[in-house]
């Protein structure tokens, strides 16, 4: 036997790892493919997240939103009020101090 020629197994194990590989990438690209788009309150709540130390209300809603990755309308339009409120008495919360 030639020792310069790969033998059958070698070719086969080789076929192996090729074909795993590309598996491997075709899921890793659908995966990251699936990625869901941003949700409706995402904004309102990383505003949110810069007053929460100021507010145990908006603290409590911001642990809840990423526990849950979702508000009611009915949360979002309060959530809304607060940071209306707080943005009146200190428009930009990081320039404390």
């Amino acid at each position: 036997m030639p020792s310069g020629l790969p033998s059958l197994t070698e070719i086969l194990i080789a076929m192996s790892v090729a074909l795993v590989v590309a598996v491997s990438v075709r899921f890793y690209r659908a995966r990251s493919a699936k990625q869901a788009p941003p949700h409706v309150h995402d904004v309102l709540m990383k505003r949110a997240e810069a007053y929460a130390s100021e507010s145990p209300f908006l603290a409590h809603l911001c642990r809840q939103y990423r526990m849950n990755g979702h508000l009611s309308e009915r949360q979002a339009r309060t959530v809304a009020k607060a940071l209306a409120r707080l943005e009146t008495v200190r428009p930009d919360p990081g320039s404390s101090g």
